[in-house]
């Protein structure tokens, strides 16, 4: 066979036929190792743990929203307070006072954010773009996009939002009792006593839709705040212990010394055995710091 096609290819003043055998392999087996190429790096990519934490989210395609407190002014009967105004201050020392403050006058502004969602929104922005979805994600508007279930959500503070995705998602690991966190069915609570604030960061799936939803809220301002940060930290670590399974993480931070003082206090529930084989390192690190030490309730 090689002598025909050399004697057929002789026009080319090329009569060696291992030469035309390595041009014609070569021709077969470099698209397919570039196939197969590709086909493992997509592969590969898809199990990293920084993007298997957020698998249905990644798509380009996939709408992801973000849903946050949208407040607006009230009396004091709560009721909706119409034409508010509001003041912007900012640093306008004087030849007298270096500390003065100056104040830019705002009307009609409502809704409003508060400083700490904002901040968690940000470090949700950031983690998205860590894991280069950078595309097609959304700022929730609680009124107008209230009957948005069936995305994969981000959840930001204990909005009313937030509180339907309580009911409607499982599992949920932890309780809120008045001003504290319980891990659920246990003894274990974290409370935003003076000078604490604590927070949770819950990975669940909605029951009827199946797509994920990440609770990021505190008890607190700071807590809110920190929660998103926290994940920052840490979510390539909770991509190593969990994949794409639920879990939640309890932390807690100290208010004077801002977000950057959170520290994890506990996580549930324990990996699967299969992602401590893959990083038996990382578990025993968190296992020998206590966080997944949950004692039940008696």
């Amino acid at each position: 066979m090689w002598d025909k096609i050399t004697t057929f290819l002789s026009f080319t003043g090329i009569a060696d036929k291992t030469v035309w055998q390595d041009v014609i392999l070569s021709s077969f087996l470099i698209p397919i190792v570039i196939f197969l190429w590709v086909r493992f790096s997509k592969w590969w990519n898809s199990i990293r743990p920084s993007r298997l934490i957020f698998k249905d989210y990644l798509s380009k395609n996939s709408p992801v929203y973000i849903f946050h407190s949208q407040m607006s002014s009230a009396d004091d009967n709560w009721n909706l307070k119409i034409n508010p105004k509001y003041i912007t201050r900012f640093p306008q020392p004087t030849p007298t006072n270096h500390a003065n403050l100056g104040v830019q006058q705002k009307f009609n502004i409502d809704p409003v954010s508060s400083g700490a969602d904002s901040e968690c929104v940000a470090d949700v922005f950031n983690i998205l773009g860590l894991v280069q979805k950078t595309k097609n994600i959304f700022i929730g508007d609680l009124i107008n996009d209230w009957n948005v279930w069936s995305n994969p959500i981000f959840s930001v503070g204990f909005n009313p939002k937030t509180h339907k995705f309580i009911e409607q998602c499982d599992p949920i690991f932890f309780q809120l009792e008045g001003a504290s966190l319980k891990v659920k069915n246990t003894n274990i609570s974290f409370d935003s006593y003076l000078p604490n604030d604590a927070g949770i960061i819950q990975k669940t799936f909605n029951r009827e839709y199946k797509t994920p939803v990440f609770i990021l809220a505190g008890l607190g301002t700071i807590g809110t705040s920190s929660a998103g940060c926290v994940l920052k930290n840490n979510f390539v670590k909770l991509g190593k212990l969990f994949g794409n399974n639920p879990f939640c993480v309890f932390f807690k931070v100290k208010i004077d010394e801002g977000k950057n003082s959170a520290s994890i206090q506990k996580i549930v529930p324990k990996p699967k055995w299969p992602r401590v084989i893959l990083h038996p390192v990382l578990y025993f690190f968190f296992k020998n710091k206590g966080y997944f030490e949950i004692k039940n309730e008696n």
